[in-house]
């Protein structure tokens, strides 16, 4: 039986797990970095490599592929010197999933690794929502452009709703809410428009991130603030979003909590946290001509209720009313839309490890032809 592990090597924890081909869920684990330096991050991989059953191939997360890679590819040397020369673009993510492909190298060097990435599925940005309003000159020389994130949940969401409506919503708005948060415009079950750009930093308000900021805003605070590049980096993506607020916590249970009680600061932050969301709804939309399905997924998306129904509606003028008694927690996939909804409102489970398994498996005879011939 083919066993894939699928490794997650994020900015703050490493997640694994091993899947049979049949999307079985053999085993798995969760945890926080123990430290930042690449040496300590290296022991805790090798030991949580050493509690995984055995398997046959390798699936990794991959947070960008830059422009080179609009696929999952087999990793080999050559790809992994390349997927290195990206660290420059989104150093946090990326050499986590350089350890992580690394460690399982150095554990099981005759097993095949595939790399997945959550910008692959952005590929199909047309141009017009690909690049920003700066010199034309400046698009070319230095490859800026938007990237978009989060699309290995996106592209499982695509499908997953494909499954449970029976048909592919032609206009479909996937709201994929974590730590990190994005929404993305699906027309034909093609990415059209996200709200994620050149870095995971843009679009919505998240829990450390800020989302789009005023770029005056960050010249000002250069210019006349003395705060340099180093501390913007820091503030923007540790600092800010509901944790930064709230002054309470990065965590929304903890920041509504605090809001019930009382705290102005608390119940400001979920305010502003919906007010992004529900303007990156209506944009959307607008960019569809319309909308035949809203999903929620992700963290916040499959637990709060709450968020659902005051970010959701926005959209009321679109015909979209939800079912209170569906939209209760449940860890079912499920459409929660009232009956008569013009809109679909589902809620689906995050399952980036399923597109990766999926990714894998269409890859791993030629993954073994490759280990095979380099060998």
């Amino acid at each position: 039986m083919t066993r894939v592990l699928v490794l997650n090597t994020g900015s703050s924890s490493v997640k694994w797990a091993v899947l049979a081909a049949d999307k079985t869920v053999l085993d798995g684990g969760s945890e926080p970095w123990a430290a930042e330096d690449s040496a300590a991050r290296a022991g805790q991989l090798r030991a949580a490599l050493a509690r995984a059953p055995t398997f046959d191939a390798a699936g990794h997360r991959v947070v960008h592929g830059g422009t080179r890679f609009r696929e999952a590819v087999v990793i080999d040397e050559s790809v992994r010197e390349e997927l290195a020369g990206l660290a420059d673009l989104d150093p946090e993510h990326m050499h986590a999933s350089l350890a992580g492909i690394d460690a399982v190298s150095a554990a099981f060097p005759a097993i095949p690794q595939v790399a997945a990435f959550d910008t692959a599925f952005h590929a199909t940005l047309p141009e017009a929502a690909a690049g920003y309003g700066l010199p034309f000159e400046w698009t070319e020389r230095w490859g800026l452009r938007r990237f978009g994130f989060h699309g290995l949940s996106v592209g499982y969401a695509v499908e997953r709703t494909s499954e449970l409506l029976g048909a592919r919503p032609s206009r479909l708005i996937v709201c994929h809410l974590g730590g990190g948060c994005s929404i993305t415009a699906a027309q034909g079950g093609r990415s059209v428009d996200t709200t994620m750009g050149f870095s995971p930093l843009e679009g919505l308000m998240m829990a450390t991130r800020s989302g789009s900021v005023d770029p005056g805003v960050l010249l000002y605070l250069q210019q006349h603030c003395e705060v340099g590049v180093d501390e913007l980096r820091e503030t923007l993506t540790k600092r800010s979003g509901l944790r930064g607020v709230s002054g309470v916590s990065d965590d929304l249970r903890e920041v509504l909590k605090a809001a019930d009680k009382g705290s102005s600061r608390a119940r400001l932050a979920y305010e502003r946290f919906v007010l992004s969301i529900r303007r990156a709804l209506g944009a959307m939309a607008s960019v569809l001509g319309g909308v035949d399905a809203v999903v929620f997924t992700g963290g916040i998306g499959e637990n709060s209720a709450r968020v659902r129904r005051d970010a959701t509606s926005a959209l009321r003028f679109a015909g979209l009313e939800l079912a209170e008694d569906a939209n209760a927690p449940s860890n079912a996939d499920r459409d929660i839309a009232a009956p008569g909804s013009r809109v679909h409102v589902l809620v689906l489970r995050a399952r980036e490890d399923l597109a990766i398994l999926k990714e894998v498996l269409r890859l791993r005879g030629y993954a073994d032809e490759r280990v095979k011939g380099s060998s």
